[in-house]
C-alpha cells in the first residue's frame, strides 16, 4: 500500500537529517531511564559497537568511558541539566569526542549529542605548538637585539652614532625575520637572504655584487646571524670599502659545499671585495669585526676568518650541516 504524503515527508526529513549528521560528524543517541540505548543515529566508525540499540554503556563502550557516561547520564536526569563529557577512542589513530547529555522533559531518558572533535583538537594542538615556537623564537630574537644594542652602544662615539648603527642592525634583523616568517619558520634561502640585506643599503649596491654558488635553505637561527653578518659586510663596503663613494670596486659572495670525512658537508660562504686601499679599511667599526669573527660563527656552531688584504676584504664563514638544508 503506497505511503501517505505525511509519511513520505517524514521519511524524507529523516533521511536529510541523517545525511546532515553524517556530513557534520555528529552522532545522536537516546537512552531510556534504565540506561539502554533505544535510538542510535550515525555512530562514529571508530566506536567498538555500531549496533548499540538495547545495550547499556558498559556493553557498548570501554569500561573507563562507560563509567563516566553512566555517571553523566544520572546527573543529567537528577539535576535536569545539560552535562558535558570528553573522551578518546582508538588504539593507534586516536579520535577525540565531546558529548552533550540533555535530559528529557519528563526525565525518563537522556539524549546525547556526540561530536567528533579530532580535527579541532589537532588544530588546537598545532596552534599551541606554534605559540610555544613563537614564544621561544621571540625570546631568542630579543636576546639578540639586546646583545646588539649593548655592543653597539659600547662601540659608539655618541648618541647619533649609536642610533645610526643600531637602526641599521635592527632593520637587518627585521628583514631576515620577515623572510623566516614567510617560510612558516623554516628559514631563508641564502641568496634571497644576501639580496634582501644588500638591497637595503642602496639601490645600486646589489647590482654591483656578484652572488654565485649553492643556494641552501638556512635554518631560522642561521638566517638571523648570517643576515647580520651580510649587513655588516655590506654596510662596511658602502662606507669604507669597494663600493664607497661610487668606487668601481668588486664584491662577490660565493657559497659552496665542502665535504668532511665521515660527516655531512659544511657550507662555506665567502665574501670578497677588492679595489680598496688597506689604510681606509682600518677605520671600520670594531663591533662589526666582533660580529663577523665571534658572534656569528659561535651562534651557528661554525668558524670564521676575517681579514684585511692589501686591496680589500675577505670573509670566510663555515656553517655546519645542522644549520641548513642542502
Amino acid at each position: 500500500m503506497p505511503a501517505s504524503m505525511p509519511d513520505r515527508q517524514t521519511q524524507t526529513r529523516l533521511r536529510a537529517m541523517s545525511l546532515g549528521l553524517r556530513h557534520a560528524g555528529i552522532c545522536v543517541l537516546h537512552q531510556d531511564s534504565e540506561h539502554r540505548f533505544d535510538f542510535v543515529e550515525n555512530p562514529p566508525p571508530s566506536w567498538p559497537h555500531q549496533d548499540m540499540v538495547g545495550l547499556r554503556e558498559a556493553e557498548a563502550l570501554p569500561a573507563s568511558i562507560a563509567a563516566d557516561f553512566a555517571a553523566a547520564h544520572e546527573r543529567s536526569r537528577r539535576d535536569g541539566a545539560e552535562q558535558m563529557l570528553a573522551f578518546e577512542l582508538g588504539e593507534i589513530h586516536r579520535r577525540h569526542f565531546e558529548i552533550r547529555l540533555l535530559p528529557d522533559d519528563n526525565s525518563d531518558g537522556v539524549t546525547a549529542i556526540v561530536t567528533d572533535t579530532t580535527d579541532r583538537h589537532a588544530r588546537d594542538m598545532a596552534v599551541a605548538s606554534l605559540l610555544r615556537e613563537v614564544s621561544h623564537r621571540s625570546k631568542n630574537l630579543l636576546a639578540i637585539v639586546q646583545s646588539v644594542a649593548m655592543q653597539t652602544a659600547r662601540h659608539s662615539t655618541g648618541t647619533e652614532d649609536f642610533l645610526d648603527k643600531f637602526r641599521g642592525r635592527l632593520h637587518a634583523l627585521s628583514s631576515t625575520q620577515d623572510l623566516v616568517t614567510e617560510s612558516n619558520w623554516r628559514g631563508a634561502y641564502l641568496q634571497t637572504l644576501v639580496a634582501s640585506q644588500l638591497v637595503r643599503l642602496g639601490p645600486s649596491v646589489l647590482s654591483n655584487v656578484r652572488i654565485t654558488g649553492v643556494n641552501p635553505l638556512l635554518g631560522p637561527n642561521a638566517s638571523l646571524h648570517i643576515g647580520l653578518a651580510i649587513h655588516e659586510l655590506g654596510a662596511n663596503t658602502v662606507l669604507h670599502g669597494a663600493l664607497a663613494n661610487g668606487e668601481p670596486g668588486k664584491v662577490s659572495v660565493d657559497a659552496r659545499m665542502v665535504d668532511r670525512p665521515d660527516s655531512p658537508a659544511d657550507l662555506v660562504i665567502e665574501w670578497r671585495e677588492s679595489g680598496t686601499p688597506a689604510w681606509r679599511l682600518e677605520h671600520q667599526p670594531h663591533f662589526g669585526t666582533l660580529v663577523l669573527e665571534r658572534i656569528v660563527p659561535l651562534s651557528v656552531g661554525g668558524t670564521a676568518d676575517f681579514g684585511i688584504e692589501p686591496d680589500g676584504v675577505r670573509y670566510r664563514l663555515v656553517v655546519p650541516a645542522d644549520q641548513f638544508e642542502a
